[in-house]
């Protein structure tokens, strides 16, 4: 697989991008992207969640949404990092969220990549549940189970060297994560702009991510975008993610 995109692009401005994948995946999923912004000059972190990735030795139960947040929370005030582009992918979207309630002060700009993007007091169970029912993720926490990966065809990936790239490097993901409710803010702060983008090519899989797609569109102060690729957009079209990231407002 390919991971570098030729570029010849320059920085317009020097951003600071935090980039918080989504679940089963870590910071290797956003490789192509990240290399690609530090070639324009930007500054980009793309930190493991706890017990995922590279951080995949860290998983135990208790782990929740609250410890995710802290992850990305704690690298921003460790880094003393403002102005920060906080992008968010699938479940990446509830943490940032989160992060967003508690260091407004912090965050310049906010992009969900085919993500949750949810309502205070909702976790991400309450939108989908093709990992199956509610009450089917409380027993895999009862039992101390874990939330096994989807396949990488379930995400609409049909490029065997994605598939290869990804497949080693996907692991269980902490059960609580997907329970605990959302601390979002019940609006969005003005003056920090939102972007939203639809990964159209997994929409005949799946329909989760329409609705929130439909809510930036009708909101005047966010942008509502469509990337005719899978949910593992930053893999599987990572140029076009890497466009849409260095133009986001």
């Amino acid at each position: 697989m390919n991971l570098s995109i030729p570029t010849t692009r320059n920085a317009r401005e020097r951003r600071i991008y935090v980039l918080v994948h989504g679940a089963w995946f870590g910071a290797s999923v956003w490789r192509p992207v990240a290399d690609a912004l530090r070639a324009t000059g930007q500054t980009v972190y793309t930190p493991s969640l706890t017990g995922l990735g590279d951080r995949r030795h860290l998983l135990r139960p208790g782990i929740n949404l609250d410890t995710h947040a802290d992850d990305v929370l704690n690298l921003i005030l460790q880094e003393d990092l403002a102005q920060v582009v906080l992008v968010g992918w699938s479940y990446g979207g509830m943490v940032i969220s989160d992060v967003l309630a508690r260091i407004p002060e912090r965050i310049a700009s906010m992009v969900y990549l085919d993500a949750f993007a949810p309502e205070r007091g909702k976790a991400q169970m309450n939108y989908a549940n093709r990992n199956g029912s509610y009450e089917a993720m409380v027993q895999l926490a009862v039992q101390g189970l874990d939330v096994p990966p989807m396949s990488l065809e379930a995400l609409a990936v049909a490029d065997p060297a994605v598939i290869e790239y990804a497949a080693s490097r996907v692991s269980p993901h902490p059960v609580m994560t997907m329970l605990q409710a959302s601390k979002a803010l019940p609006e969005r702060p003005a003056g920090i702009h939102h972007t939203y983008v639809l990964a159209g090519g997994y929409t005949h899989l799946s329909s989760t991510f329409v609705p929130f797609h439909r809510m930036f569109q009708d909101d005047e102060r966010a942008t509502a975008l469509i990337l005719d690729t899978s949910h593992v957009m930053m893999l599987t079209d990572p140029r076009g993610t890497f466009e849409i990231l260095a133009d986001a407002a």
